[in-house]
């Protein structure tokens, strides 16, 4: 008898050990999953925090016989290089977050 209340007056301590790893991995568990709801919200979650406002289609016009030469991105604007013709050489400044063209500056030679 002495000995199997000698036994189980060891094992509380083991209890509350096992116990209190349950809770950490329960509560482990909990972080990894609303951290990854929270990644995978993309675009909702970046317009709540103030990000840039989404669209879903945009027309650029840009003159005929032109193409795209080169793209870059600087804050929320995208600058596009057109080529191909004299009449071409421009470049157009769009705002990402809406798509609208914000300002053309054509590309002329100086005439010294």
């Amino acid at each position: 008898m002495q000995a199997a209340e000698a036994d189980t007056r060891n094992m509380k301590p083991l209890l509350a050990l096992v116990i209190i790893m349950g809770v950490l991995i329960v509560v482990g568990l909990v972080v990894v999953v609303v951290t990854i709801v929270n990644r995978m919200g993309g675009d909702n979650a970046t317009a709540k925090r103030g990000g840039p406002a989404v669209f879903a289609h945009a027309d650029l016009l840009i003159p005929a016989g032109c193409e795209v030469k080169e793209t870059t991105t600087a804050d929320d604007r995208l600058i596009l290089r057109l080529g191909s013709g004299e009449r071409c050489n421009q470049v157009l400044i769009v705002d990402m977050s809406t798509g609208k063209l914000l300002g053309t500056l054509r590309l002329v030679p100086n005439a010294q």
